[in-house]
């Protein structure tokens, strides 16, 4: 867990103007917003394959996956990488532009974009 991390599992939820539940995020973690980072994780691919342009990054592995039984979702970027990240179910890390979203909308809370493999 990096700051970082801490900072997105600070997130809250409020009611927007469209009456919506949406996320709202810390000062912070506003802050760096549109800024290339680094996160330490773990490939949860959305489609079939070994390699993957659009994924999702947890902070946690599948096998220690909290909502598997119970507790709450963990924390995790939808990551839409430059060129096809190889899956691994060793860690990971990733870097790319930093995108909120907090419109209440049904996509991902959190984007990374142009991502790239690091480690």
């Amino acid at each position: 867990m990096t700051k970082t991390w801490e900072l997105i599992a600070d997130r809250t939820y409020k009611l927007n103007s469209k009456k919506v539940w949406a996320p709202s995020f810390p000062t912070a973690l506003k802050a760096l917003e549109n800024k290339v980072l680094e996160f330490p994780g773990y490939i949860i691919p959305v489609k079939a394959g070994m390699t993957h342009s659009m994924f999702m990054l947890s902070v946690l592995p599948t096998e220690q996956c909290q909502f598997c039984g119970e507790g709450d979702v963990p924390a995790m970027i939808e990551v839409h990488a430059k060129n096809g990240v190889r899956y691994s179910d060793k860690p990971v890390k990733i870097k790319g532009k930093l995108i909120l979203n907090e419109s209440g909308d049904y996509r991902s809370e959190l984007f990374l974009m142009d991502a790239e493999l690091i480690k």
